[in-house]
């Protein structure tokens, strides 16, 4: 009967032995992978990191160069405003002479803060 409890003994000692080192094998393996997979995320957190940067470098970049694109627009529409003006007072100084009155008038009224009575 002692034999037979120390072979009981023996045996679950030796199956407890065993399941601990399965279980420490598994662990390692949930580490390992776990450590995989975060790596991954990590990578690809810099890749994409790396890829909004080099965007933002171009569109920082190309900033200056827009710019003087709008600029570059802008005076021209200006430019060509000035000479649609220029030629219609050329053609119809009195037309234009008149509609400069009208609208100084204008202007004087609205900027003169009468009040309605």
């Amino acid at each position: 009967m002692a034999e037979d409890i120390n072979d009981i003994v023996t045996t679950a000692s030796d199956s407890a032995h065993d399941l601990a080192e399965t279980a420490a094998s598994k662990m390692d393996r949930l580490k390992a992978e776990a450590d995989k997979a975060i790596g991954k995320a990590k990578d690809a957190a810099n890749a994409a990191y790396d890829k909004a940067a080099a965007k933002a470098r171009e569109l920082a970049d190309a900033a200056p160069e827009k710019a003087r694109e709008v600029k570059e627009r802008a005076q021209k529409v200006a430019e060509e405003g000035t000479a649609k003006v220029r030629t219609t007072v050329q053609e119809q100084p009195l037309a234009a002479l008149g509609a400069g009155i009208a609208l100084g008038f204008v202007v004087g009224w609205l900027l003169s803060g009468r009040k309605k009575d």
